[in-house]
């Protein structure tokens, strides 16, 4: 976070962020989840506050998407979007914020929590990920597929696929290993969430 151009906290993303002494940039959100500390430092120290009433037809994170496309357009920059703490340890939402990047996969969007990384890949955003330049061989590798008809490649793999056509959530990409330094894997068609396990 520390070396991102513009931080958004969504609610309750203000309490990492105030763990790590992390200002954001804009604070959005309806004030439902984030403690009365972290809120109020939160308020207090950012350039923008955005409320929004917690009775809504989108989630925070959407709404803080929004707003980073927003200020990505002002200053006529391409986004690159880093989305970290936004599941909640709820399954309902892990499926909810994955799906969220996946209609937003031209901004390139990668999911930081404690044991993964997650990117989506597409040839709307970024179509591959060096893996191998960021694990070590032996580290679990996952491809889900996001889209009917997506199409992917692995390479430097264990089981390596070339051109192959993934069904919507199928478990075929699921529990690979990396076996080189220049693993890769590529989306040729479609969205394909690539997970790596810390």
């Amino acid at each position: 976070m520390r070396d991102s151009d513009y931080v958004i906290a969504a609610d309750r993303g203000a309490e990492q962020l105030h763990a790590l002494g992390v200002i954001p940039d804009v604070f959005s959100g309806d004030d439902d989840s984030a403690s009365g500390v972290a809120a109020a430092w939160a308020h207090a120290g950012v350039k923008t506050d955005i409320r929004f009433p917690s009775e809504k037809y989108a989630t925070d994170l959407a709404l803080a998407i929004d707003c980073a496309r927003h200020e990505a357009a002002r200053r006529h920059a391409r986004l690159e979007l880093t989305v970290t703490c936004a599941s909640g340890g709820r399954l309902d939402h892990q499926l909810a914020v994955v799906g969220l990047l996946a209609q937003n996969d031209d901004v390139s969007p990668r999911l930081l929590e404690d044991d993964f990384e997650c990117r989506l890949l597409s040839p709307r955003g970024s179509s591959s990920w060096e893996v191998g330049r960021e694990a070590v061989p032996g580290t679990t590798l996952s491809v889900i597929a996001l889209r009917e008809g997506t199409v992917v490649s692995e390479r430097g793999v264990h089981w390596e696929l070339d051109h192959h056509e993934l069904s919507l959530l199928e478990d075929r990409g699921v529990s690979n290993v990396i076996a080189t330094k220049d693993a890769v894997v590529t989306c040729d068609v479609g969205v394909a969430a690539v997970f790596l396990l810390r």
